[in-house]
Protein backbone atom coordinates (compact mmCIF):
# COMPACT_ATOMS: atom_id res chain seq x y z
CA UNK A 1 0.00 0.00 0.00
CA UNK A 2 3.01 2.61 1.02
CA UNK A 3 4.71 1.92 -2.46
CA UNK A 4 1.12 2.56 -4.48
CA UNK A 5 0.73 5.89 -2.56
CA UNK A 6 4.06 7.06 -3.42
CA UNK A 7 3.33 6.29 -7.33
CA UNK A 8 0.37 8.42 -6.78
CA UNK A 9 1.85 11.15 -5.21
CA UNK A 10 4.72 10.91 -8.47
CA UNK A 11 2.05 11.16 -10.85
CA UNK A 12 0.21 13.95 -9.17
CA UNK A 13 3.91 15.58 -8.82
CA UNK A 14 4.04 15.36 -12.82
CA UNK A 15 0.82 16.47 -13.71
CA UNK A 16 1.42 19.19 -11.34
CA UNK A 17 4.57 20.16 -12.68
CA UNK A 18 2.95 20.17 -16.14
CA UNK A 19 0.50 22.38 -15.53
CA UNK A 20 2.46 24.71 -13.65
CA UNK A 21 5.05 25.03 -16.65
CA UNK A 22 2.39 25.15 -19.39
CA UNK A 23 -0.16 27.92 -17.17
CA UNK A 24 1.69 30.90 -17.72
CA UNK A 25 0.67 34.82 -18.68
CA UNK A 26 2.44 34.11 -22.44
CA UNK A 27 0.53 30.75 -23.14
CA UNK A 28 -2.96 32.98 -22.54
CA UNK A 29 -1.83 35.90 -24.23
CA UNK A 30 0.91 35.31 -26.59
CA UNK A 31 3.49 37.57 -27.63
CA UNK A 32 2.13 40.73 -28.30
CA UNK A 33 3.08 42.06 -32.27
CA UNK A 34 4.20 45.55 -32.14
CA UNK A 35 3.83 48.19 -35.42
CA UNK A 36 4.76 51.93 -34.92
CA UNK A 37 1.23 52.89 -33.93
CA UNK A 38 -0.54 49.98 -32.18
CA UNK A 39 0.60 46.98 -29.83
CA UNK A 40 -1.55 43.74 -30.75
CA UNK A 41 -1.77 41.45 -27.63
CA UNK A 42 -3.80 37.89 -28.31
CA UNK A 43 -5.97 36.48 -25.43
CA UNK A 44 -7.16 33.19 -25.46
CA UNK A 45 -9.27 31.18 -22.86
CA UNK A 46 -7.41 27.96 -21.22
CA UNK A 47 -8.99 25.03 -20.25
CA UNK A 48 -7.25 21.78 -18.34
CA UNK A 49 -8.71 18.68 -17.51
CA UNK A 50 -7.05 15.26 -16.30
CA UNK A 51 -7.87 12.41 -13.96
CA UNK A 52 -6.64 9.06 -12.84
CA UNK A 53 -7.42 6.15 -10.59
CA UNK A 54 -6.19 3.02 -9.54
CA UNK A 55 -7.85 -0.27 -8.74
CA UNK A 56 -6.83 -3.77 -7.05
CA UNK A 57 -7.89 -7.26 -7.97
CA UNK A 58 -8.72 -9.56 -4.77
CA UNK A 59 -6.55 -12.27 -4.66
CA UNK A 60 -7.69 -15.96 -5.47
CA UNK A 61 -9.24 -14.24 -8.45
CA UNK A 62 -9.12 -16.02 -11.99
CA UNK A 63 -6.49 -18.02 -10.77
CA UNK A 64 -4.01 -15.36 -9.80
CA UNK A 65 -2.15 -15.87 -6.47
CA UNK A 66 -1.54 -12.38 -5.89
CA UNK A 67 -3.37 -9.43 -5.95
CA UNK A 68 -2.62 -6.95 -8.71
CA UNK A 69 -2.98 -3.22 -8.71
CA UNK A 70 -3.66 -1.08 -11.62
CA UNK A 71 -3.70 2.32 -11.96
CA UNK A 72 -3.65 5.22 -14.93
CA UNK A 73 -3.95 8.83 -15.77
CA UNK A 74 -4.79 11.01 -18.51
CA UNK A 75 -5.00 14.91 -19.00
CA UNK A 76 -5.73 17.66 -21.87
CA UNK A 77 -5.53 20.89 -22.21
CA UNK A 78 -7.43 23.43 -24.78
CA UNK A 79 -6.34 26.63 -25.97
CA UNK A 80 -9.13 28.62 -28.12
CA UNK A 81 -8.11 32.48 -29.32
CA UNK A 82 -10.74 34.90 -27.40
CA UNK A 83 -10.16 38.13 -28.68
CA UNK A 84 -6.55 40.80 -28.54
CA UNK A 85 -6.01 43.98 -26.41
CA UNK A 86 -4.98 46.63 -28.56
CA UNK A 87 -2.93 49.63 -27.75
CA UNK A 88 -2.25 52.84 -28.78
CA UNK A 89 -0.63 55.83 -27.85
CA UNK A 90 -4.47 57.53 -27.00
CA UNK A 91 -6.74 54.05 -25.80
CA UNK A 92 -6.22 50.53 -25.20
CA UNK A 93 -9.34 47.96 -26.01
CA UNK A 94 -10.23 44.61 -26.04
CA UNK A 95 -11.49 43.22 -29.06
CA UNK A 96 -13.44 39.93 -29.00
CA UNK A 97 -12.86 37.83 -31.65
CA UNK A 98 -16.05 36.18 -33.55
CA UNK A 99 -18.93 37.98 -31.57
CA UNK A 100 -20.36 38.60 -34.90
CA UNK A 101 -20.39 35.36 -36.06
CA UNK A 102 -21.99 33.97 -32.56
CA UNK A 103 -24.80 36.98 -33.25
CA UNK A 104 -25.40 35.73 -36.69
CA UNK A 105 -25.51 31.86 -35.24
CA UNK A 106 -27.82 32.54 -32.57
CA UNK A 107 -30.11 34.65 -35.14
CA UNK A 108 -30.11 31.73 -37.92
CA UNK A 109 -30.92 29.42 -34.88
CA UNK A 110 -34.01 31.66 -33.63
CA UNK A 111 -35.03 31.99 -36.95
CA UNK A 112 -34.71 28.28 -37.82
CA UNK A 113 -36.97 27.37 -34.66
CA UNK A 114 -39.73 29.81 -35.56
CA UNK A 115 -39.78 28.62 -38.82
CA UNK A 116 -40.03 24.99 -37.58
CA UNK A 117 -42.96 26.19 -34.64
CA UNK A 118 -44.80 27.64 -37.49
CA UNK A 119 -45.10 24.36 -39.78
CA UNK A 120 -45.87 22.31 -36.95
CA UNK A 121 -48.34 25.05 -36.04
CA UNK A 122 -50.06 25.27 -39.38
CA UNK A 123 -50.08 21.53 -40.20
CA UNK A 124 -51.75 20.58 -36.67
CA UNK A 125 -54.65 23.33 -37.46
CA UNK A 126 -54.80 22.01 -41.17
CA UNK A 127 -53.43 25.18 -42.60
CA UNK A 128 -50.72 24.77 -45.00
Amino acid sequence: MLFKLARTKDLLKDISGTIKSSATAKTAYGDPVRTSRKTIIPVAKIAYGFGGGNGTEKSGEKGHKKAGVEEGGGGGVMVRPVGVIEVTDRKTRYIPIGFKRRLLWFLAAGFFTGWAYSRRHHAAHGHR
